[in-house]
């Protein structure tokens, strides 16, 4: 008998129930590729023959490898799942594998199962214990074949036989994974170029067999219709209001680097960290933030710090990141970012807006029943003693506009957090709307896209004037940090706002290399294009033509290999 289309929803639903809960996790890379300290991708950039590399394994031990260190700085971080590199890229097992003496049981001093350790330790602690597992690229082996990272220094192209690899290494692993280790929460596949259809399948078949409630990230397959419980971001990505009609995580560094790398000393700030957690979970997204450890098992200082500092704010406002959903409003808020639980909405709000004394939201439609500080503290949290709000109603445009008196103080410096607690349902106005600040942010993922002339295809958006005047016109890239803009930008884009057309070539006006949504390896460009006035409110179209607008693929796209990825349209309002 087989199941119907409402039981496989409702199956799919149960099983992602947890993840969707969580919104935060631990990403562990870790493997023989810490001794050398150059990242996890080093036997490939270097092409260390295979027998060189099974050497580092007589000199793996990492003695100072604490299970019990390792979850509770997880738990104390607020995370709530740990994806460990149970078989990274080099084909090395961080675990006792039967089905290749490769791993570190058997090829190591250490003759420990880390695995086993830490997902012993998860059980014990409520903690979901997952695995990361190469199914495609392993330069160990002599057939493993992927789209385009092979080893073809020690083993010819043409001489690879893939099925030997997959049916008597890959699958058996991921088996052994699936039932010696008690509950697994997710696969987290990688790097599946070249996989076919009939393999993908395979695969996710593998998997439901012998642990059906165990998830599948997206990159388990690039054929879109076999892409997992959920899409897996390209890494460091985090996506626009509303570019994902499915759930999706995105996994980030703490500096630049995956795998251990000595020298990498770009640490986030933990006031970024908590920034960017708080950008993901308003989107709908999951957190999956990483550790390197050394090869000696120790998790580095500079990450234990901002793990910690992470979790003395999540420990006080948690409340509005987990088993919450995302803001309602499909544009970012200049201020902050909002979550929403049933019918509390969550307006988190970063440091330097709270001096302002108040926030302003446009386009709520609900009534406010109680307003109030998440202090961080159930005493104080009791009182939860009202915020003075008003609400009133833009007649020339037909729209609500909600104001928010703040106390002086904030409970917090980085992100505070003030709940509203509406007569239902969030309901909010659809249209794109002016910001509080006068500005408006047009994001591409929600334009409608047409094919163009000379300049491009066209992408285009119609949005509400509430309070006229001069705007500057600015675009918004994301440039690879090792890219030139000027070998990439020759031609011109056109925008045409409210009937007037400007066009130019793009400069770098300003650079930003860090911000919620941006950071390692892209760096957001911000360019003015031009300046166009607005005499009336109302409602006003704008198109922009670009070679950089793009077709909607309507699937997860890896896209680290872009050199220039088009964001959004800003228009700023110019100070009288």
């Amino acid at each position: 008998m087989s199941l119907s289309g409402p039981v496989i929803e409702a199956q799919e639903a149960d099983r992602m129930q947890w993840w969707k809960a969580a919104k935060f996790g631990l990403f562990v890379h870790w493997g023989l590729y810490a001794l050398h300290g150059k990242g996890e991708w080093h036997m490939s950039g270097a092409k260390i023959p295979v027998k060189e590399y099974e050497k580092l394994a007589e000199r793996f031990n990492p003695v100072k490898f604490d299970a019990r260190e390792w979850v509770a700085l997880a738990k104390a971080a607020g995370m709530k799942y740990i994806v460990v590199t149970a078989k990274h890229h080099d084909g090395f097992a961080m675990y006792h594998s039967e089905h290749d003496p490769f791993n570190i049981v058997d090829a190591t001093p250490f003759r420990r199962d880390p695995m086993k350790e830490l997902a012993e330790e998860c059980q014990r602690e409520g903690l979901r214990m997952c695995f990361y597992y190469s199914h495609v690229i392993d330069w160990h082996h002599p057939h493993a074949i992927h789209e385009f990272y092979n080893n073809t220094w020690d083993y010819p192209l043409e001489e690879k036989a893939f099925y030997a690899y997959w049916n008597r290494k890959a699958k058996p692993q991921v088996k052994e994974l699936l039932t010696k280790y008690g509950p697994v929460g997710l696969i987290w596949f990688d790097t599946a170029g070249g996989l076919s259809k009939k393999d993908s399948q395979e695969i996710i078949n593998w998997v439901r067999e012998h642990q059906p409630a165990c998830l599948i990230n997206s990159r388990v397959s690039h054929w879109p219709q076999y892409a997992g419980d959920y899409s897996s971001k390209g890494d460091n990505e985090i996506p626009m209001h509303g570019e994902d009609s499915r759930p999706w995580e995105t996994p980030m560094t703490l500096n630049d680097s995956w795998g251990y790398q000595n020298k990498d000393q770009s640490w986030k700030s933990s006031e970024a960290l908590i920034r960017k957690l708080v950008d993901v979970a308003s989107k709908g997204g999951n957190l999956l933030l990483n550790v390197g450890p050394t090869a000696e098992g120790d998790i580095p200082d500079e990450s234990v710090e901002r793990l910690e500092a992470v979790g003395r704010w999540t420990s006080r406002f948690g409340e509005a990141i987990y088993d919450t959903t995302p803001s309602p409003f499909h544009y970012e808020q200049e201020w902050g970012a909002i979550t929403v639980r049933d019918t509390t909405m969550y307006l988190l709000i970063h440091g330097p807006y709270w001096s302002k004394g108040s926030i302003h939201l446009y386009g709520l439609n609900n009534a406010i029943r109680h307003a109030y500080v998440l202090q961080g503290d159930d005493a104080d949290d009791e009182a939860r003693k009202p915020l003075a709000v008003q609400q009133h109603y833009h007649e020339a445009v037909g729209l609500h506009q909600l104001h928010v008196t703040l106390p002086l103080s904030a409970p917090d410096d980085v992100v505070s957090v003030v709940a509203l607690e509406l007569d239902g349902k969030p309901h909010v106005d659809p249209r794109w709307l002016q910001l509080p600040t006068g500005n408006i942010r047009l994001d591409i993922a929600h334009a409608k896209v047409m094919s163009g002339g000379e300049a491009g295809n066209e992408a285009g958006w119609s949005f509400t004037m509430l309070e006229p005047g001069e705007f500057d016109v600015v675009m918004i890239a994301f440039k690879r940090f090792n890219q030139e803009w000027s070998d990439h930008c020759h031609q011109e884009v056109v925008a045409t706002v409210a009937g007037q057309q400007i066009s130019c070539i793009p400069a770098v006006d300003m650079l930003l290399e860090d911000t919620p949504t941006c950071q390692h390896p892209y760096e957001e460009v911000h360019s003015v294009l031009g300046r166009v006035q607005i005499r009336q409110p109302g409602e006003y179209d704008i198109r922009l033509q670009s070679a950089w607008v793009k077709e909607k693929t309507g699937f997860f796209e890896a896209w680290q290999a872009a050199p220039i990825r088009l964001r959004s349209l800003l228009l700023v309002k110019v100070a009288p």
